[in-house]
């Protein structure tokens, strides 16, 4: 039996262009990874049968979830079996942790861990980068969760550079609202109403010491959609506005399409201050403690 963790992927900012003909977004996005503590987790056994897919955990009930073959983790088993040409059998167990349709990736990374883990079982030697570009056909998200390692997701999301220099580790508070967000909503408000009228790439933040990468940070980035996430979910701005109320907090925002938020600060007791105060607030909603950064896998899909 093998099990292995899927991350949280967060954006500490994404720049967002005009829609293209072809219905896309030209992305610009520094991604990074949260720990175990924001994580879904997924269990392979060896079976004869062809694979089944069971889905448990505290998230398991959310309503969009079923275990068909719309769901990202098949569809990985599916790409990977026409890749290689053969039948992979077993039981695949995910314990659902993350919200889906959050802005955090958990299908995209549930979908690489899938990944990782067929590579590991079945010594398939599928380095990092090839990994990564088979996925690209199962969405934006999934290359830069393939190695788990900090980012810059550019082009379609198929164009993955690493951050020189990494981002520091960034002791953080993920909040979700008890709302659904979808993407395509989200984009679509994005193109009427919220799009720039141009668009280009931008370095990462370069400073070296935390304190001031997170004042660059800051001052020259942001998520483009977020307007375009207010303007459909007033739970995400009052979030927003809680959050930059926070005492001792450092940097707020939101990652992805929404709904999830994210607070830093310079220490987990901070982190935990602060999910103290927001939970009696909001007890419906989703919360994880956790430190961004370099989710640090293997080949063989673990952590090191």
């Amino acid at each position: 039996m093998i099990t292995i963790f899927a991350p949280a992927k967060v954006n500490l900012y994404l720049h967002v262009g005009p829609v293209r003909e072809d219905g896309r977004h030209p992305l610009d996005s520094l991604v990074v990874f949260a720990d175990q503590n924001a994580s879904d987790r997924l269990t392979f056994e060896q079976e004869e049968q062809p694979i089944v897919l069971n889905i448990e955990g505290p998230g398991s009930e959310q309503t969009q979830l079923a275990a068909d073959e719309n769901n990202l983790v098949l569809r990985a088993v599916r790409l990977l079996e026409r890749e290689t040409g053969r039948e992979f059998t077993g039981k695949l167990t995910l314990e659902k942790h993350l919200p889906i349709a959050a802005g955090i990736g958990g299908g995209s990374s549930d979908a690489a861990a899938t990944l990782r883990l067929l590579n590991r079982a079945y010594g398939l030697g599928y380095e990092v980068h090839a990994l990564a570009r088979l996925s690209v056909e199962l969405g934006g998200d999934v290359p830069v969760c393939v190695s788990g390692i900090p980012g810059l997701m550019r082009g379609d999301g198929d164009r993955v550079e690493l951050c020189n220099p990494l981002p520091p580790d960034l002791p953080a508070l993920l909040v979700t609202p008890d709302i659904t967000c979808g993407t395509p909503e989200v984009f679509k408000a994005f193109d009427q109403q919220f799009c720039p009228p141009k668009f280009e790439e931008s370095p990462p933040p370069r400073a070296p010491m935390k304190e001031d990468w997170l004042k660059e940070l800051k001052a020259g980035y942001s998520n483009d959609l977020m307007p375009a996430a207010v303007s459909l979910h007033s739970e995400i701005g009052v979030l927003l506005d809680r959050l930059s109320v926070l005492q001792d907090v450092q940097f707020h925002a939101m990652s992805g399409s929404g709904a999830t938020c994210f607070a830093v600060f310079e220490t987990a007791d901070q982190v935990h201050e602060a999910a103290r105060s927001l939970k009696s607030e909001f007890p419906d909603w989703f919360f994880a403690e956790t430190v961004l950064g370099n989710a640090q896998f293997d080949l063989r899909g673990e952590h090191n």
